[in-house]
Formats: C-alpha cells, structure tokens, sequence
C-alpha cells in the first residue's frame, strides 16, 4: 500500500472513530496527557486497554494521584511509584497527591513516602497534596526540602507536622491549604508565610493552637481560617485558653475573608481597603454576651466591624448577628456602604438584630435568608420596636426548612412587603415538609399590604 493508501486508511479510521462518538483518541498526546492527569492514577493505568494508541499514554502522564486509597492499595502502589519516580528521573513533575492510611508506626513506610516526596521536590513538582489519615496523625514530617521548592504552585496538607523552619524560599507558590497541620510554634509559620512572596490563597483549618497568629503577606487576595472544635491547646508548656488567642490579619491586597470560629477572641485586620467579600461566622469567645464595661473587647469589635464596613458582598451568621445586636446596645454600627448583597445564614432563629443590622446598609439591594439545615422549633423571636424603610432593597429571598413556625415566617415575609419601597421580587423556598401548607401560605400573602407596586411574590 502505498503513502497515499495509507493517509486514506487513517482518514478513514479517524472518520470512523468519530463517527462512532470516540472524538478523544484524536487529540495530541500532550492534551490526552493533561486531561488524564485531572483523574486517580488507577483509573489512569486503566486506560491502557482501551486500544493501541492507549497502552503506554498513561506512562507519560506527569502526575499520580494516590489520595483515598485504603492500605492494601497502599501496598500494590509501592513498586509502582518507585518505578514511575525513576522512569520520570528526566523530567519533571506536574501533580503529586498521596495519602497514608497505615497506623503510623511502621518506619519504613514513613520513610519511603518521605523519600517519595523529597524525589518529586527534585523532580520541580508543581501541585503537592499529601494526607496523613493513620491513627497517629500528626506525627508525619514533612522533609524540609519542601520549604524551598522554587515550582511549587499548590501545596495542601492535612494532619501533618512541618520541620522546623530555618528559612523559605517559595516564589511561585499561589495557594496553600494546611489542615490539622502543626508547627513548632508561631513563629514558624509566620516565616513560612512571609518567604510565600507570590501567595494568593490561604486556607488554614483545624489549626494547632498558637496564642497570636498572624497573616501577614503582601500577595494574598483570599485568606479562609476555620477553627479547631477544642477548647483548649498547648504550646510548649502552656496551657491556652481561648481569651488568649488572637488572629492578626496585615494583607494590604486581601479581596475575600472566611473567619468560622467561635474560640478565637480577638480578630484584628489591618489594611482591609481592598476587602471585597466576607464570610463571618464569628463570636470573639462571647458565651455570654458582651459586657458593656468591657472597654478592650468594645474597641476590638468596633475596630473589626470597620475593618469589614467597605465589602459589597457579605456572608454573615445569625450567631455573629446576635454578637452584633448586643455590642449595638454600647456603640453604633458603621455604615456598610458598599454593601449590595447579603446572606444570612441561620444556626438559630433570633430575629430581633437583623432590622437594625439592615439599616445599617443603606444601598442593599440583594439578600438571602436561611439554612440548609432541619430545625425544628416552635417560634421565630421577632422585632420588638418598629423598623425603618429599606429604601434599596430589591431582592429577598427565604429558605424555610423548618416546622411549626407558619405564622412567624409569616411575620417576616411581611416585614419586607412593608417596609421594602422599591422591592422587585420575594421569593419564599419552601422545603418538602412544608409544601401541606403553601395553600395558607399563599392566602396570607394576599393579606399582607405591600409598600412597591410593582413587587412579585413566588412560593417555590
């Protein structure tokens, strides 16, 4: 057969293979390569006895993804890794993501996946995500090597221990996730930060406590801190209680802000012109209210509230609400401006302090109400004295997954009617256990007076 013949047959193969719906074994290796290095790597392997063109791409794929496996996979990878690590000697690595399910106290283990990861440092590895899920977690060290990686992009790790930091150097590292993750002390972690020149993200969860943390990073644009459930921590021999903790924010670019902690007492944000959007489920260690004597803890709210008073979007808990209702009865609120959109999100339902809140964004335009949560309970405690205008708000919006509260939701449905002047649309989501009573739900509606003409109300 001659070249011409040849083209033809390929022609028609590929002619073929589209026809039949298999559009993948067309593309250039290179793309097929980066769309299998978004799978785990024993789907990857897999692939291998699709066809021919298959067999070997799976070897060239730059990455493995070992996460999730339980330890008798563990096992079978072993002398895989070993050989892709070698097979790969040449050239680098894009993604490495591995998890250890054994019982942490096999040496040899811990040492392998050390040596595993000191290998992809080597070989300029640029998204390394590495899980410590045995029964002894935290006790994995991470190698040191990994402090001055200079092709780290992405870097997350869960309950696991970093080697004492001497100094870092990680230029191109933009997004960092550390879970469960400790450090010898404060300080370390502020010297890792700060040698993070390029960092974007930030997102530190089930932190090990220290008395002061503090982010400070010229680059970062989005910072989320979701607390540890305990009480207390220990650093060195100390014992912390929660008055003591204090989170320091000093990131001059910051665009977005996730705090969900109810130990921590102190949050200060420095430089927060550029904050754009927050999700605040905060309580500054409040168990029982706000004493209007406290002077130190007045100024530190009043200071973070104004620190937040630019954003145009915020995510807020009826818990920080309440925090919020009682520090209003010392001082008044900032104004929040720039505020157009707002979501409340409910873990109780204490009404009282949204009114007041909301006259306090005078260019709302937007809000969501509601959880995503069951509750059940038999009363929603609404406003005690009458309530301003909402002169800006255009869309509401209210998740109702909750019995036993018709009337109350009711009320609150009519709270917006009547005070909202240019409101455009409500709508009222209900859940599947309420849908028996939308027939008295819509007749109540047709009660209620509305202050805009030109207002919808949907029940979905």
């Amino acid at each position: 057969m001659g070249e011409a013949g040849r083209k033809r047959g390929r022609a028609k193969g590929s002619r073929k293979r589209k026809r039949d719906g298999d559009w993948i074994s067309d593309l250039p290796e290179s793309l097929l390569c980066k769309v299998l290095l978004n799978l785990p790597t024993k789907d990857v392997v897999r692939t291998s006895v699709l066809s021919k063109r298959w067999k070997n791409i799976w070897k060239c794929v730059p990455g493995l993804d070992l996460s999730g496996e339980d330890i008798k996979m563990y096992y079978i990878y072993v002398r895989f890794v070993n050989r892709f690590l070698k097979f790969n000697r040449k050239y680098h690595i894009e993604s490495f993501k591995l998890s250890y399910p054994g019982d942490g106290n096999c040496e040899p283990e811990l040492d392998l996946m050390k040596r595993w990861i000191t290998t992809v440092i080597q070989l300029k590895v640029k998204n390394l995500e590495f899980f410590d899920y045995s029964w002894a977690n935290g006790t994995f060290d991470i190698p040191p090597s990994i402090y001055t990686c200079n092709s780290l992009v992405y870097l997350k790790l869960s309950t696991v221990t970093m080697s004492t930091v001497k100094s870092v150097s990680l230029p191109s590292l933009r997004v960092l996730k550390l879970s469960a993750v400790k450090f010898a002390d404060h300080l370390d972690f502020e010297t890792l930060i700060s040698g993070c020149t390029a960092l974007e993200t930030l997102v530190i969860s089930y932190f090990d406590r220290v008395e002061v943390l503090r982010v400070c990073s010229q680059s970062l644009l989005s910072f989320t801190h979701v607390a540890h459930k305990r009480y207390f921590t220990h650093v060195g021999h100390k014992r912390l209680a929660e008055e003591d903790l204090s989170i320091v924010i000093d990131a001059p670019r910051l665009e977005y802000l996730k705090l969900s902690d109810h130990q921590t007492a102190s949050f200060i944000i420095k430089n927060s012109g550029s904050l754009v959007a927050v999700d605040i489920n905060i309580v500054f260690n409040l168990s029982f209210g706000l004493d209007p004597r406290d002077l130190p803890k007045r100024s530190m709210i009043r200071n973070f509230l104004v620190g937040i008073s630019c954003v145009k979007n915020m995510i807020i808990s009826s818990i920080t609400l309440e925090v919020i209702y009682d520090y209003l009865r010392c001082e008044p609120l900032p104004l929040f401006r720039n505020l157009s959109f707002l979501r409340v999100k409910f873990y109780n339902y204490s009404l009282k302090m949204l009114p007041t809140f909301l006259e306090s964004c005078p260019n709302l335009i937007s809000l969501v109400m509601g959880s995503t949560k069951k509750h059940n309970m038999k009363e929603i405690s609404l406003f005690s004295r009458p309530q301003g205008f909402l002169p800006s708000l255009e869309y509401v919006e209210i998740k109702v997954p909750l019995k036993g509260v018709v009337v109350e939701i009711m009320k609150l449905v009519g709270y917006f009617l009547e005070k909202s002047t240019i409101l455009k649309k409500l709508t009222l989501c209900l859940d599947d256990s309420r849908k028996t009573g939308e027939t008295f739900i819509r007749k109540e509606l047709l009660t209620i007076p509305r202050i805009s003409t030109s207002c919808q109300v949907l029940v979905l």
